[in-house]
């Protein structure tokens, strides 16, 4: 291993990196997520006529001042304009235009009635609501001036700005490509729909990269897998650099005796540091092949995210024209950390102002999806005390509610989003009682036989927790029915509820209890739920 260097001197060094990208005209639709290459200035008014906000009578305002239910003003219908078409029609007083939503405003009127609020007999219209200059009318330009930038260049072509520009007749966009290339590598890995096979894995880097990529306006490129073998990653390697502005890979970074894809940089390139005083950053390394950009990403999967989105998402967006603003939270950490003493980046899950280390480790694919972010320990910090505030760098969601134990909160209607924290009722009832947890849901007393049965006499699963005796043990109840639908085992035990909701006909066999405590902000709201299945 080369001498590590620090974070902010990588940070530094690759402040200085710059990637190329190319120029390009694409339909809007197809420019989605991309960065604008140009300003782009609306070529009409937006709305490009006087237009009715309402079904309704166009009118002169000063002929209805006096209208009231008892009071109706009295007005000749001189016609009728459909939204989608062009009549050259005027109001003079003493008159009204029927309009549709959309429709153009006849010449002299400023207002529009509702036609709610009035009634028609014999060509007259019974006006029953006065009205002020302008209600219910769109004035041509209102919205969009002709010559009004409608986005700038650097801005990444959103849903929104698509809608606005699409509004404004632009169906083609100046658009800055940034083609970076994804190379995974090690004998392990298999792509997702190959057959898994025994000691192989499949690979994770290359998608969440290539969702990040997108999600920051870059054009991402699989480059498939390489194994490591120096002939094949150096082939793909070469390809990548050949069709791209940039290439990222994940694994084979460190310098064991199989991490070989360092030692091609240095052969092939300039190897411009090698390994960051961060863990899991001790393997990053940055190269330059052919004066193009090479980031080597950790393998495991959280650490592979974790170190693009502290390193290299700020590269990708500052050479495509923006800032990148990384979403924040900050909380007061729920559980003691113990560190190695060195800087570190942990994964972490967001629960209010409640912050829960993600202890599942780099390797295991979940930590990924149950994390929110990472938060960062300094170095010498051994203990991080519990309640001490963190600022945490977002990736993921965060959550309003923490809850444990067995799966029965899945049968709530929650009105927030709840993070299960750990599934272990007797874990889960110690971190209710430290405060960790707002509600935690566990069983009463001890029983051999569950609720219910489905499926055939054989291999058989229950849901952990509830002291059944099975062949096969689950997670939840979700869990159980994917292995009964997969041909795991052949038939499950369940608790009725979830019968019910997961459309299961059940027999029944006993009862069970279950119990349930919670902070008392919630109480009331699931007090209700409980009843439904306390036997």
């Amino acid at each position: 291993m080369r001498r590590l260097i620090e974070a902010e001197h990588a940070k530094e060094i690759l402040n200085e990196v710059r990637i190329d990208y190319d120029t390009v005209r694409l339909p809007v639709h197809q420019a989605v997520g991309m960065v604008l290459a140009e300003n782009v200035f609306s070529p009409i008014n937006i709305p490009p006529f006087r237009r009715s906000t309402r079904d309704g009578f166009a009118l002169i305002s000063e002929d209805v001042t006096t209208a009231d239910e008892r009071n109706p003003a009295r007005l000749e219908i001189a016609g009728k304009i459909e939204a989608g078409e062009y009549r050259s029609v005027r109001v003079d007083h003493g008159m009204a235009v029927e309009v549709a939503t959309g429709a153009v405003m006849p010449e002299n009127a400023d207002s529009v009635v509702m036609v709610e609020n009035t009634s028609v007999r014999d060509g007259f219209v019974y006006v029953k609501k006065a009205v002020s200059p302008g209600e219910n009318v769109m004035e041509e330009g209102s919205d969009v001036a002709v010559g009004e930038i409608l986005a700038k260049e650097g801005n990444i072509l959103d849903t929104l700005k698509t809608g606005l520009l699409a509004g404004a007749g632009i169906n083609e966009v100046r658009v800055k490509e940034m083609r970076v290339g994804i190379l995974s590598t090690g004998n392990e890995l298999l792509m997702p729909g190959d057959r898994i096979e025994p000691g192989r894995i499949y690979d994770v880097n290359s998608f969440t990269l290539y969702s990040e990529l997108k999600k920051f306006g870059a054009t991402p490129v699989l480059l498939g897998i390489a194994r490591d073998d120096e002939d094949e990653m150096l082939a793909k390697l070469e390809k990548g650099l050949s069709e791209c502005h940039a290439v990222i890979t994940s694994g084979s970074t460190s310098a064991g005796k199989g991490d070989i894809l360092y030692r091609i940089v240095e052969s092939e390139g300039e190897m411009v540091f090698h390994g960051v005083r961060v863990k899991p950053g001790k393997p990053f390394f940055f190269g330059i092949i052919n004066e193009k950009p090479v980031f080597g990403l950790p393998g495991f999967p959280t650490s592979c995210l974790t170190i693009f989105m502290e390193f290299v998402a700020d590269v990708i967006a500052r050479n495509l024209g923006y800032r990148l603003e990384k979403r924040k939270a900050r909380g007061r950490l729920a559980k003691r950390i113990f560190s190695e003493g060195r800087r570190e980046l942990m994964p972490v899950a967001v629960v209010r102002d409640r912050v829960f280390p993600v202890e599942k480790g780099s390797g295991a694919i979940t930590s990924l999806s149950e994390a929110s972010g990472y938060i960062e320990i300094e170095e010498g910090e051994e203990i991080v005390e519990r309640g001490v505030e963190r600022e945490v760098t977002l990736f993921g969601k965060t959550y309003d509610i923490a809850v444990g134990g067995l799966d029965i909160h899945e049968l709530v209607e929650w009105n927030a989003d709840v993070k299960r924290l750990t599934a272990d009722p007797d874990l889960a009832r110690l971190e209710f009682m430290s405060g960790n947890l707002d509600a935690v849901f566990y069983p009463d007393e001890t029983f051999s036989i569950p609720y219910g049965f489905y499926g055939k006499k054989g291999r058989t699963g229950a849901v952990k927790g509830y002291g059944i005796q099975a062949d096969v043990y689950a997670k939840s109840h979700i869990h159980l029915l994917g292995m009964l639908r997969i041909g795991v085992v052949d038939g499950i035990y369940v608790l009725e509820p979830f019968g019910e909701r997961l459309g299961i006909e059940t027999e029944v066999e006993d009862e069970v209890g279950v119990g349930f405590d919670s902070a008392e902000h919630l109480k009331e709201s699931i007090e209700g739920y409980l009843k439904r299945f306390k036997k």
